[in-house]
């Protein structure tokens, strides 16, 4: 009897250092799920969306026109820095992992900081109208949004 006792012991313990080392194993919660899709398509539309523009199939008007030509290197490596950090967030969420949660509030810090430099330095008032202005509180809510719940889900140790 005591020999059933250990081996029913050593396969829990297997069952649960089999979950640390292959969180997909562990159930993901759907929003995770949402959260993560949503991410890795924005950033596949706005790549689209700056493809067009670029390219010039979609035509702007000519606040944003002298925006986007204002735009320096600086500019560009925060934009491109803040989307990979998001999708980097948005992947290791999916694994489960709790650095999703540092990935968001760092994309986030860099985001606010990248918002009030080209409001500062490129004008980037006079290129978004209404609508991207209520974008911008949107993506900012959604965001916040996403770092509670990820901060709540290491709380609650769903995130290793």
């Amino acid at each position: 009897m005591g020999i059933l006792i250990i081996s029913h012991q050593r396969i829990k313990m297997n069952n649960e250092q089999e979950n640390e080392i292959r969180p997909e194993l562990r159930k993901r919660p759907k929003l995770v799920w949402v959260i993560s899709i949503w991410y890795i398509l924005s950033l596949g539309w706005t790549a689209l969306s700056l493809a067009l523009i670029y390219g010039g199939v979609i035509q702007i008007n000519e606040a944003q026109k002298t925006y986007f030509d204002s735009l320096n290197t600086l500019t560009r490596i925060l934009t491109i820095f803040i989307y990979t950090l998001n999708v980097i967030g948005a992947i290791l969420l999916l694994l489960l992992r709790r650095y999703a949660y540092y990935c968001f509030l760092t994309a986030f810090a860099i985001g606010i900081f990248s918002t009030i430099y080209q409001t500062i330095y490129n004008n980037w008032f006079s290129a978004i109208n209404g609508l991207g202005l209520i974008g911008l509180v949107f993506s900012c809510l959604f965001n916040i949004a996403i770092i509670y719940y990820s901060w709540s889900l290491i709380k609650k140790n769903i995130l290793k």
